[in-house]
């Protein structure tokens, strides 16, 4: 099973639309091709030996989706990978468009020149594809308050801000800052604060100024907080960032991953004692997009998530530091 997409109003970078040609040879990273957000590759002739290479510049703060379809009723199989500038893979994709077909999103925290790779995974084909990039971007300004709270408009969700000069209409003490989180299907949720400057606290609420579900002040980052909820409805809900007490408050990121629907199960989860802290590793899923590490004190639960990760393998930072602690892995598919 895959996660299904939001479908929610996603507001276009400024970047203007094109449609751009592949140009030949374009067959390792010298050679890229330049693209840019909005663009559209029309009809590129997929290479049978290194495929086609790209370069752009993928905006920080912004969710960037790369997409291959069809090009005049082509069915191509595309495997879609991104790389930094020495050469290292920051994300791929193989499946996850229409038939085999690929989308790939990604956001970076800030502003970084990119390769992006498109190819044949079982290198036999000729065939053509149409690539797209879509950049999308949130909207700036105060959300102090809960009747201005910022919409968020796309998944993966990264934000930066700060809780400085906010207001004060629930919570503790500390400035607000608040978030519009609109689901229009019955999911799990995970969020993650992050800051350097004060003590982090998140709620989710279930209307404006009230009704809280749930809260944390504690998380991977050290004065960030994690919230995951499970069994979420369908409906709009505010999440509300602020300190733990009045004089915290300052800069913070956060991040939030819907998760909708199960890939596969990872199988052969293994446990092992790297450098004196517990080291999980567990076989790739190839549909998955990312994997949610959880853990309960209790077989049976209720599981808990720790960590996001893209990888096949994550090493518990907190080590051995509990009497007890059961792991389990879930395969995301966004």
């Amino acid at each position: 099973m895959r996660y299904v997409g939001l479908l929610i109003l996603l507001l276009l970078t400024s970047a203007q639309a094109r449609i751009v040609s592949e140009t030949e040879p374009n067959n390792d990273f010298p050679q890229s091709n330049w693209i840019a957000c909005g663009d559209t590759v029309e009809c590129a002739h997929l290479d049978i030996s290194d495929g086609d290479f790209y370069q752009l510049t993928v905006p920080g703060g912004d969710s960037v989706y790369f997409r291959t379809n069809s090009c005049n009723g082509s069915n191509e199989n595309t495997f879609i990978l991104l790389y930094d500038t020495t050469h290292a893979l920051l994300g791929y994709n193989n499946d996850s468009g229409p038939g085999q077909f690929s989308t790939l999103g990604v956001y970076l925290q800030s502003n970084r020149f990119c390769y992006l790779q498109v190819v044949d995974p079982e290198g036999q084909s000729t065939g053509a594809y149409t690539l797209t990039i879509e950049c999308y971007t949130q909207p700036s300004g105060p959300h102090g308050l809960c009747s201005n709270a910022r919409p968020i408009t796309f998944f993966p969700y990264y934000d930066e801000s700060s809780t400085f000069g906010g207001g004060d209409e629930i919570g503790t003490a500390a400035p607000d800052v608040y978030y519009e989180l609109s689901l229009p299907t019955p999911g799990d949720v995970f969020m993650r604060v992050c800051s350097d400057a004060f003590d982090s606290r998140v709620q989710l609420l279930t209307h404006c100024v009230g009704g809280m579900m749930d809260d944390a002040s504690e998380g991977i980052c050290q004065l960030g907080a994690d919230l995951g909820l499970y069994g979420m409805q369908a409906g709009t809900y505010w999440l509300l960032v602020e300190g733990t007490a009045a004089n915290q408050f300052g800069e913070f990121t956060i991040e939030v991953f819907p998760i909708l629907q199960e890939c596969p199960v990872p199988q052969q989860l293994m446990i092992f004692n790297v450098g004196g802290a517990p080291f999980l590793d567990w076989l790739d899923v190839p549909e998955a997009d990312y994997y949610a590490i959880e853990q309960s004190q209790l077989s049976e639960g209720p599981y808990e998530i720790l960590a996001i990760t893209t990888d096949s393998f994550w090493q518990d930072p907190i080590g051995y530091g509990l009497t007890k602690r059961f792991y389990r892995v879930r395969a995301v598919c966004e």
